[in-house]
């Protein structure tokens, strides 16, 4: 460390507590006057708040701070479990994706910091956008006196106003508070009540991660965006995440009829007509998700059959609000010649879209007769999707790979065309910029700086291509923790930007093909 230097009063960690809120904790204990003085001792900075790096100083840390490395290390998002580095062991014992946190951050509630004299582990979780126990917006600035959080301040509240009970109101509906509760009580230790909010017990007795995995399905089958692995989340704006966890909640709470309401929603909503029958592909892939995975979704499952035995029962009919039809074209059902028009393609591509479920329908049957509708939602998003479609030669130059690499990524599963021929019979191929974004951006995020000169992808395939090494395998090697995936250049364009070191490959190739390494270029043919 080059100095023996530690923290003169040391206090452990509490229960439930934040890395960040702990080193702000022990600086105002010590009366340092920034909580960056402890990690200078440590050589961290708040300059660089990556997990990775901070990894590596973790043992000069917890010397400073006098604790044990285990206890420090529980802390954050460090420990991870796969090579791709998806999964972290958290405080509480459990695995999660990473893609549901959201560390570091500098948003709080000032009400709970001023109580507790600590920063809560729990607002760290993607979903909790609010305080579990007021019901106010976690904020990182303050209107009124115009503070701003800082990571390196050494008292808990960054705001100076003397009365935040005006402002730290509750935003959101009880249902909403109630999982917000759960959740702090499942990753923080809480012992809020929960009785009130009639959550289904297998819900409450679930893992962290089941309850996760629960509130993802619910609220991405009624909205659009979001995976159960988390992936999407990180892209995703505060206020649609807001938006899905809104909707587990009343799914949840008041078990089943809160379910029941759910399913409604998914069937025909209020502004729906009453005199026809819909079928909703939303809830066709819900159900398959609950009874293909009931261990992983048993409280969907178990929601479910209360449904069926509720239309067994004949009851289930006055959960489904009835409204009359509105006259003329309905203000967000499309007929086929308007979405044609809109979308400014053939009767074909509109049937395509509709049978890939591109495009959400609802099937009206009267009588005999047969009509598919489309919705406003679907249209608007099939509309802002086709923005950021891009072509495949587009696409191989985006990840400054061939063609060819291009199509055996996708047969091997690491990239998925939105069109394709084999996919959905498209004339091209097409790709979501945006999705091809975030692959690059989830590899920049598992990638190390290596302490030697690493290589380039494109130069390691090309050196032991004949010993059969590929960019999938190279991939695949990554993912199983057999090579370490490192940072070559922050300059480069897409896979030019990574590199391996040449020590790791050479264990596990021979050295017959006596070619040097040579760097690519971006400009590169």
């Amino acid at each position: 460390m080059g100095r023996s230097e530690v923290v003169s009063i040391p206090s452990p960690p509490m229960r439930g507590e934040s890395l960040i809120g702990y080193l702000i904790r022990i600086a105002d204990t010590n009366c340092y006057e920034s909580s960056a003085w402890i990690l200078n001792l440590a050589g961290l900075t708040y300059a660089r708040m990556k997990a990775s790096t901070w990894k590596k100083g973790l043992p000069a840390l917890a010397y400073v701070l006098q604790q044990p490395l285990e206890e420090i290390s529980r802390l954050g998002p460090f420990n991870t479990v796969e090579g791709n580095h998806s999964k972290v062991l958290i405080a509480n014992g459990e695995v999660i994706s990473r893609y549901f946190l959201r560390w570091p951050t500098k948003e709080i509630c000032s009400q709970c910091a001023r109580e507790n004299g600590y920063l809560s582990a729990a607002w760290e979780l993607r979903f909790v956008t609010h305080c579990p126990k007021h019901g106010c917006r976690l904020r990182s600035a303050c209107s009124e006196c115009d503070e701003e959080a800082a990571y390196s301040r050494a008292t808990a509240d960054f705001c100076s106003c003397m009365d935040i009970q005006e402002w730290n109101k509750p935003t959101i509906t009880e249902a909403h508070v109630g999982l917000l509760r759960l959740l702090s009580n499942k990753f923080g230790g809480t012992d809020f009540k929960l009785d009130q909010h009639g959550f289904p017990e297998e819900f409450k007795q679930a893992s962290l991660r089941e309850a996760i995995e629960t509130i993802v399905l619910l609220g991405s089958s009624l909205h659009i965006g979001g995976r159960v692995d988390g992936r999407g989340y990180c892209r995703m704006s505060e206020e649609k995440v807001i938006t899905q966890v809104a909707t587990a909640a009343e799914a949840l709470a008041n078990w089943p009829h809160g379910f029941m309401r759910y399913i409604g929603n998914l069937i025909v909503t209020a502004d729906n007509y009453s005199d026809s029958s819909f079928f909703a592909e939303r809830l066709a892939r819900l159900y398959q998700s609950a009874v293909s995975n009931q261990s992983q979704f048993f409280t969907i499952f178990r929601g479910f059959e209360d449904c069926l035995g509720l239309i067994a029962e004949g009851k289930f009919q006055s959960l489904v609000g009835k409204v009359s039809p509105k006259p003329g074209r309905h203000k967000w059902l499309a007929c086929g010649s308007d979405a044609r028009v809109c979308l400014r393609v053939g009767k074909s591509t509109l049937s395509r879209l509709m049978r890939k479920g591109m495009l959400k329908t609802i099937v009206v049957r009267r009588g005999q007769s047969v009509q598919r509708l489309v919705t406003h939602e679907s249209i608007e998003a099939y509309l802002d999707l086709k923005r950021r479609l891009i072509g495949i030669q587009s696409a191989a130059y985006m990840l400054s790979i061939s063609l060819h690499t291009l199509k055996t990524l996708v047969k091997a599963g690491f990239l998925t065309p939105y069109h394709s021929p084999d996919l959905d019979g498209h004339h091209s191929w097409q790709f979501d910029k945006e999705v091809l974004a975030g692959f690059l951006h989830e590899l920049e995020e598992s990638s190390e700086e290596g302490d030697s000169d690493p290589v380039q992808l494109v130069a390691a395939v090309r050196k032991y291509n004949k010993q059969g090494l590929s960019y999938v395998k190279l991939l695949d090697m990554i993912r199983n923790g057999e090579v370490e995936l490192l940072m070559y250049s922050q300059t480069e364009r897409g896979f030019l930007k990574f590199g391996v070191d040449p020590a790791a490959l050479k264990k596990l190739f021979s050295n017959e093909a006596g070619a040097e390494f040579a760097p690519v270029c971006a400009s590169s043919p």
